[in-house]
């Protein structure tokens, strides 16, 4: 047996086979995966795109992968019509915990207002910021 290291992207076969012990695993474990991706883009009457959120829905779970607004329209309650409409989307899902990382130079204070709670932080990365873990329950 060797180690094979490579820079960029893995091989396509290389990841599949990866991908696949690692679903057998969850599965094996009682943790069939099934993760769905769902978005909600803002777009203005020409069809730019202004803003939007991109989440994972896996298990009991809504991952929140990317939030952005344009600052042509921030401050003016998008970002939270935005996270409230994938949370209830996720809730007709059934499920129950929503989470995301973002980093202090972002918007932790907006998490924080929206009822997420810090679960963690890795402090210095990248360096003289700090990543924050987020969690928030959500009501069935």
């Amino acid at each position: 047996m060797k180690m094979v290291a490579s820079e960029g992207e893995p091989r396509e076969e290389d990841f599949k086979v990866l991908s696949e012990g690692l679903l057998a695993h969850h599965a094996k474990n009682g943790h069939p995966r099934k993760s769905e991706k769902y978005s909600i883009f803002l777009k203005s009457t020409n069809g730019k795109v202004l803003g939007g959120v991109i989440v994972t829905f896996l298990w009991n779970g809504m991952e929140v992968n990317s939030l952005w607004v344009d600052d042509s329209i921030s401050r003016q309650g998008w970002g939270r019509k935005l996270m409230t409409a994938v949370e209830e989307e996720a809730v007709k899902r059934g499920c129950t915990i929503a989470y995301i990382n973002t980093f202090s130079y972002q918007a932790p204070g907006f998490y924080e207002k929206l009822g997420y709670k810090l679960y963690g932080k890795l402090e210095d990365f990248p360096e003289g910021s700090a990543k924050n873990h987020f969690s928030k329950r959500l009501a069935k």
